[in-house]
C-alpha cells in the first residue's frame, strides 16, 4: 500500500464523516469570527473554505504521516488509519494566531466596504479541494452539493472567498457538478480592488517597503487574479518586486505534495524560496498552502507573510 493510497483513503473517509479532510476541533474553525458578530445568514456570505484554519494542523499532520511511514511500507494502512482516526491533531499555536489574524484582517477589510456580510460559523464546510485534486470524484460531488445547499439555505447570492482554492472550487469547478448553479463568486482581493478603483476603498497610510510577490498557481493560471493584488499593494505605497517566475508563469510552492511526497515538496519549496529571497527578504503570499510550504523552508532572515497582513497595515 503506497503513501498516496493511504492518504487518499483517510481524506476520503474523514471528509465523509467530518466534512473536513482530517479530524479537527470544529469550534476552532470559526472561533476567529466570534467577536466580529457577523450574521449567520445573508445575500453576501464570506466563505473561508477552512484552509487558513487548517494551516496550524498541517505541520503536525505531516509529522504524523512521516513518523508512521514504516506502517505504510509494511502495507498496514488500516493500523495507521485507525491510529489517525482516534486522534485530534493539536494545532501549532503560533500558526493558529497567524491564521486567525489573517481571517480577521480579511473580514475587517471587507467590512470597511460592505457592512452586510454574513458568515456560516459552524455550518461552514471545507471547500473540498483535496477531494477534487486527488480525483475522489464521487466524494467530491457529494461534498460540494452539501456546501452549495448550505450556502443557498443561508440566503447566499454572492460568495466572497479568501483563498485561491476556494475561489477555484466554487467559481470554476462546482458549476460542473451542480445544475442551475446561481451563486456569484469573487475573491476578496477582487472585491477590494473593485472598491479601490471606484474610490470607495482608500489607503489610510502609505507603507514604503520593498516586497516580493509569489503568485499562487490557481489565482494566476486559472482565475485571472494577477493585477488586482499588485494594484492594492502599489496603491498603498509598497514597491512590488517580481521574481523570475511570476504571474501566469509562477513557480509552484510544492503544495499538495507535502502529505504524499514531503521530500519532493520541500525541494520545490526550496527552489522557489531561493528565487524570492534574491529580490527581498519580505515575501508576500496569497494562499494558505503557499504560506505554509514556503514558511517551512525559509531561512530565519526571510519573512513570509500573507497579503492580508500588508493590506491591513495600509487600509485598516
Amino acid at each position: 500500500m503506497t503513501n498516496l493510497t493511504a492518504v487518499l483513503s483517510m481524506i476520503n473517509d474523514f471528509s465523509k464523516k467530518y466534512g473536513y479532510p482530517f479530524p479537527v476541533k470544529k469550534e476552532e474553525l470559526y472561533s476567529w469570527a466570534e467577536d466580529l458578530s457577523l450574521p449567520k445568514k445573508g445575500e453576501t456570505i464570506l466563505y473561508t473554505g477552512g484552509l487558513y484554519q487548517l494551516i496550524p494542523y498541517i505541520e503536525p499532520l505531516v509529522d504524523f504521516l512521516d513518523k508512521r511511514s514504516s506502517l505504510l511500507k509494511l502495507g498496514k494502512v488500516g493500523v495507521m488509519a485507525s491510529s489517525f482516526a482516534k486522534m485530534i491533531l493539536k494545532p501549532k499555536e503560533d500558526l493558529k494566531k497567524v491564521s486567525e489574524g489573517v481571517l480577521k484582517n480579511i473580514a475587517k477589510l471587507l467590512l470597511n466596504v460592505n457592512k452586510k456580510i454574513a458568515f456560516l460559523y459552524k455550518k461552514e464546510l471545507y471547500n473540498g479541494a483535496l477531494l477534487y485534486d486527488f480525483g475522489l470524484d464521487n466524494t467530491f460531488a457529494e461534498h460540494i452539493q452539501k456546501v452549495y445547499r448550505i450556502l443557498k439555505e443561508s440566503g447566499a447570492k454572492e460568495v466572497i472567498t479568501v483563498d485561491p482554492h476556494s475561489t477555484n472550487i466554487l467559481r470554476s469547478i462546482a458549476p460542473r457538478y451542480i445544475e442551475k448553479y446561481d451563486i456569484e463568486v469573487k475573491s476578496y482581493i477582487e472585491v477590494l480592488n473593485e472598491k479601490l478603483e471606484n474610490g470607495v476603498l482608500k489607503p489610510k497610510r502609505l507603507v514604503s517597503e520593498r516586497i516580493v510577490i509569489h503568485d499562487p498557481c490557481l489565482y494566476a493560471r486559472f482565475e485571472g487574479i494577477i493585477e488586482q493584488p499588485r494594484k492594492l499593494l502599489e496603491k498603498a505605497g509598497y514597491h512590488v518586486l517580481e521574481p523570475p517566475n511570476s504571474r501566469k508563469l509562477t513557480y509552484c510552492c510544492g503544495g499538495l505534495l507535502e502529505s504524499i511526497v514531503p521530500e519532493l515538496a520541500r525541494e520545490i519549496a526550496l527552489t522557489r524560496i531561493s528565487e524570492l529571497k534574491e529580490l527581498s527578504k519580505n515575501v508576500v503570499t496569497l494562499c494558505p498552502i503557499c504560506f505554509i510550504n514556503l514558511r517551512r523552508v525559509a531561512p530565519p532572515d526571510v519573512k513570509i507573510d500573507d497579503i492580508s497582513v500588508y493590506l491591513a497595515k495600509a487600509y485598516l
